[in-house]
């Protein structure tokens, strides 16, 4: 038998944890003010704190969804089976509060966190409603990249201005840098566009574990293969002070390994995530997360990952 282990954790060290700031307005349009945003907020935590007490996803359904609650019955999965596997630690006090102005929906609320420990970035999160009728839901997390720096965003007050994925008034547009930086991902370190991204540990790490992974699978007559798709339709992009542009965006991965003549093993952590029985070989699928600065017209910046989470949920054979 070939062991096997998850290709890739992120959870950056900290430096200094980046410091999110607001511009005011005088006139309200911003889709929550700041206390329902807080209500939203606390909401969330006081479900999820009970639902992870219990490794229950019904107990999470009111305030999580969409990706965040994949990821987290895929955590309960794992905790279930191996005690010393806890859940992802999500810090509940904020230190910077985003949300869009938009009369129509879905509508969204971002966030940043107070980082959990000396040694871990801030977390950015993202809860969308989609109608009018629906609560806000958690729907995606990711923590910060070590030394990224969040731009400035409209006040409470006046809210930051959704953009549309092909907004012309920042280049590249917000669908454009996210179909080139999959691309660089698809590519790897020498890809042509890595020249036209900030660098950031979330690929460097992504292509390390490619790297060593393609190797092992090699070894044994194998081979190792990541398919990297965005997902336009649940991706968001709002306005940053400045002209410039935040896109949040999951990113699905699905990443192959495959051997000849053996049966692959899988570790205890990865075990509880497989439907099915592993053979010669596995697919580790992962639903992540980035979060994109395109800077605004004019400056001299390249866009740039300012949080990035690799979220593994499940393992098919």
């Amino acid at each position: 038998m070939v062991a096997t282990a998850t290709a890739l954790l992120l959870a950056g060290c900290a430096s200094a944890p980046p410091q999110a700031t607001v511009t005011p307005s005088l006139q309200a349009q911003a889709s929550l003010i700041d206390s329902q945003a807080s209500a939203v907020i606390d909401s969330t935590f006081a479900v999820l704190d009970a639902a992870d007490a219990a490794k229950n996803q019904e107990l999470f359904v009111s305030r999580v969804a969409g990706n965040a609650a994949l990821v987290r019955v895929a955590e309960y999965a794992v905790a279930k089976a191996v005690p010393d596997e806890p859940v992802s630690v999500l810090p509940s006090k904020m230190q910077g509060v985003y949300v869009s102005r938009s009369e129509l929906w879905p509508r969204m609320l971002a966030a940043v966190s107070e980082p959990a420990a000396d040694d871990l970035t801030p977390v950015v999160y993202m809860w969308v409603q989609e109608t009018v009728d629906d609560p806000y839901r958690l729907v995606a997390w990711a923590h910060m990249i070590p030394g990224a720096v969040l731009p400035a965003m409209p006040g409470e007050v006046n809210g930051a201005e959704p953009l549309p994925l092909g907004e012309v008034g920042v280049e590249p547009s917000p669908r454009k840098a996210l179909e080139d930086y999959v691309e660089y991902l698809r590519q790897g370190a020498d890809s042509d566009f890595a020249d036209q991204f900030a660098d950031d540990s979330y690929a460097q790490q992504l292509f390390s574990a490619r790297g060593v992974l393609a190797q092992a699978a090699a070894g044994t007559g194998g081979a190792y293969l990541d398919t990297i798709q965005p997902d336009f339709a649940s991706t968001f992009a709002l306005s940053t002070s400045d002209g410039g542009a935040l896109v949040f965006a999951p990113i699905d991965i699905a990443s192959s390994f495959a051997v000849k003549d053996a049966t692959l093993k899988l570790s205890a952590r990865d075990a509880p995530l497989l439907s099915g029985a592993a053979t010669d070989k596995v697919t580790y699928n992962y639903r992540d997360f980035v979060v994109l600065l395109v800077p605004p017209p004019g400056q001299d910046q390249l866009p740039a990952v300012i949080a990035a989470e690799h979220h593994i949920i499940s393992i098919t054979p």
